[in-house]
């Protein structure tokens, strides 16, 4: 544990800095699961939940100094073992409890939690642009016409799709960030009568702004618009609530904050807007119920085939097979993110982040992050030599994203400030 004082800990927690008294006081703060006969070494290494952060002996040890999870996130111990217990399970070589069924079912109920969604407003997708661009198609987006309002700070992956729209008779407005933000009064001149949809990511992958998620959605349903947020960099690392901003779609994909792998991600859609929409595509799997249907069947030919869809995202939006070995992984990490607290992470986070902002810039690394941001990426401005900042960064054994003209640092539970530390002296 390493210590700063002036930092007071709150509410009788270790999950901010301590002050030097405490932290004597603290000891061995990082608490962990007694060993019991018959759990491993391994196991017996995964800390309580309820522990105070940083969580290192959650994860295994890095190669380097990790500060990229919003690249990807590191698979923590007690991932890891789920991983294994689903292979276990997958040889069918010994008697195992582990259910498929029952893995898909809590992930989609931890996830609405996580969210504060009903567990029939959420499905399975591949990936976050899968999400999206299903919400586009469920709103018979681009056939039905109209304006779409998007912005330079959403998915760089996500912008050549509307730029593509354009081409098929939309009116795409995409408003221009201004000190790292997009001001509130910007979507209010933009949203007209004729807005179909809002298109933003809640938070910006390129530096952590964080949109009025809120206010946002109070506009465009009052234009009779609807709202899509990218939450990949919001959901699982900064609180996100979807009843409190009443956003009508939402997706992410869980190899970020989620801790889970590529392949794998989650589809919102408000209960009440399921009627409003179309089903963008069509598999079994959004099927409640069926008869009839397939070889040998009781029912002769003239009789009618019978199916019911599920009254749920899942009736709209499910297809094909999940990937199960992704599905074990957040088995185990979506339940570790409940336990710990999104609200905890964000407060434990917070003062590395100030202390970035603090001293890069004293160091010639302009912020492009707003300084009153509280998410969990933070984007600096470099001179445009790629090369000697990965020099830099390699010599000290630091691992975080580099872009052409800026860098960003993505810390999670497992950082502390002797990371930040490192990095700062890296960089001097």
């Amino acid at each position: 544990m390493t210590c700063y004082t002036g930092v007071k800990a709150t509410e009788n927690r270790g999950d901010v800095m301590l002050t030097r008294r405490e932290c004597l006081l603290a000891g061995s703060a990082a608490v962990l699961v007694p060993t019991t006969p018959g759990k491993s070494a391994e196991s017996a290494r995964i800390p309580d939940p309820a522990s105070p952060l940083p969580h290192k002996d959650a994860f295994f040890p890095f190669a380097n100094t990790y500060l990229n999870c919003a690249s990807q996130h590191p698979v923590s111990r007690g991932a890891r073992r789920a991983l294994d217990r689903y292979l276990d399970y997958k040889t069918f070589a010994t008697d195992s409890d582990y259910s498929n069924g029952a893995v898909y079912n809590r992930n989609l109920e931890n996830y609405a939690q996580l969210i504060n969604a009903d567990v029939d407003e959420v499905a399975y997708v591949q990936s976050t642009t899968v999400g999206e661009n299903l919400i586009l198609k469920a709103l018979n987006i681009p056939e039905g016409g109209g304006r779409i309002v998007t912005d330079d700070l959403h998915y760089l992956g996500s912008l050549p799709t509307y730029a593509e729209l354009i081409k098929h008779g939309m009116d795409v407005i995409t408003l221009r960030a201004e000190d790292g933000r997009i001001e509130l009064e910007a979507f209010e001149k933009a949203i007209n009568a004729d807005t179909r949809l809002v298109s933003i990511s809640s938070v910006s992958m390129v530096n952590g702004f964080q949109h009025d998620l809120r206010q946002i959605c109070e506009m465009a349903h009052a234009r009779g618009a609807l709202v899509y947020a990218d939450v990949v960099h919001q959901v699982g690392s900064t609180p996100l609530d979807v009843r409190e901003t009443n956003v009508d779609f939402c997706s992410a994909a869980s190899y970020k904050w989620l801790m889970g792998e590529q392949g794998l991600g989650f589809l919102y859609a408000r209960k009440d807007r399921l009627a409003e929409i179309k089903r963008p595509w069509f598999g079994h799997y959004q099927l409640k119920q069926r008869h009839g249907l397939g070889f040998p069947s009781p029912v002769r030919h003239d009789e009618a085939v019978e199916y019911e869809h599920h009254e749920s995202a899942l009736g709209l939006f499910a297809m094909g097979s999940q990937p199960n070995i992704i599905a074990a992984q957040l088995d185990y990490s979506l339940q570790y993110l409940l336990d710990v607290g999104v609200e905890r992470i964000q407060l434990y986070r917070q003062p590395l982040i100030d202390r970035l902002q603090e001293r890069l810039p004293q160091l010639g690394y302009a912020s492009i992050t707003p300084r009153d941001s509280a998410t969990a990426l933070v984007s600096f401005r470099h001179d445009g030599d790629t090369q000697q900042l990965h020099d830099k960064l390699d010599a000290a054994k630091i691992t975080l994203s580099v872009a052409e003209h800026h860098f960003r640092i993505s810390p999670s539970v497992f950082n502390d400030m002797d990371d930040i530390d490192k990095l700062i002296e890296a960089l001097s």
